[in-house]
């Protein structure tokens, strides 16, 4: 089975779920075992080609991983299946990331969620809850250092707030090895 035709599947899978009212959790752990999925929302199209090529980049370097991208609706909905542990890694934007860590009166949120940054794009983060594997966030940071697109060039940061989100433990293991190495 191809990538799309199981990324059609699982789709689908769950939207049955949804539709027949059943939690969505089973079909999006079930593909969580063999596959690292990325969800980004569908209305942020720099997140949604973020989060496919990163997936791409991820099955290519890891390719233990079988990383695909799966997409949400909107924001608040990526946030909610990260909250309820249903996926693990997402692409926000770092405004909605830090909505989401701080918790209040935005709407991609209701409380605050432990987001923390496995790697930075741009005006986007690829976050994972504080908890998530140590192991695979350092192999994530490791596998996607010096993202670059196609074209050569890295994702651009506009101007906007700062990420708030701190790094993720992995992250940090990988950033202090890297300059570990660089150092001597």
């Amino acid at each position: 089975m191809n990538r799309r035709s199981l990324l059609q599947a699982s789709l689908a899978l769950a939207g049955a779920a949804l539709v027949s009212g059943h939690s969505t959790s089973r079909p999006w752990s079930a593909l969580q075992v063999k596959h690292w999925l990325i969800v980004a929302a569908r209305d942020d199209a720099e997140a949604s080609r973020l989060a496919g090529a990163a997936a791409t980049l991820l099955a290519a370097r890891l390719p233990e991983s079988q990383a695909l991208a799966v997409q949400a609706e909107n924001d608040r909905e990526v946030v909610q299946l990260l909250r309820t542990h249903q996926l693990n890694l997402a692409v926000l934007s770092i405004e909605a990331a830090n909505d989401a860590l701080q918790g209040g009166a935005s709407p991609v949120h209701d409380s605050s969620v432990p987001l923390r940054t496995v790697a930075p794009f741009g005006a986007h983060l690829l976050v994972a809850l504080e908890d998530y594997s140590t192991d695979k966030a350092a192999h994530i940071a490791a596998a996607l250092a010096g993202f670059r697109w196609r074209d050569g060039s890295a994702p651009t940061r506009r101007s906007g707030p700062q990420s708030k989100v701190p790094l993720h433990a992995g992250a940090t293991r990988f950033k202090q090895a890297l300059e570990s190495k660089m150092g001597q």
